[in-house]
């Protein structure tokens, strides 16, 4: 039998998470997405203890702000951070045009609970799209 990691990879997966929701309109999403994905993600990731981001725009809910990005970390210790503190300090330009066109904005972070450690996967073998190969 083939070695499961091969076929489904494990990544680092943090303790922490950080959800940022956030509302912007469609005629600003130009200005608030070329923050987020060329200034934003990079500069937070430059800090130790962040791991990894990943962002969503709603496709379907009720009272659900239309931008999610969920920030995986090690733990809350960089949202306290020298580095953290001085990135937040620094505007650019384009940081404070984005900011300006968002609506309304929701963060939390969350520590984990279950399991312990890793993320809670299936490990009863059976995996659909392995059927039939």
């Amino acid at each position: 039998m083939e070695d499961r990691s091969s076929i489904y990879p494990t990544q680092h997966i943090g303790a922490t998470i950080m959800v940022v929701m956030m509302e912007v309109d469609p005629e600003d999403e130009e200005v608030f997405n070329r923050w987020y994905d060329e200034e934003h993600l990079l500069e937070r990731l430059e800090i130790p203890g962040y791991i990894s981001a990943r962002r969503f725009k709603l496709e379907e809910g009720n009272g659900m702000l239309n931008y999610l990005c969920i920030w995986e970390l090690e733990d809350p210790s960089p949202l306290q951070s020298e580095m953290y503190q001085e990135q937040r300090a620094r505007i650019t330009e384009l940081h404070q045009r984005a900011n300006e066109v968002i609506k309304q904005r929701a963060r939390g972070v969350y520590r984990q609970i279950f399991p312990a450690e890793g993320a809670f996967e299936d490990h009863s073998g059976f995996h659909p799209e392995l059927v039939g190969e």
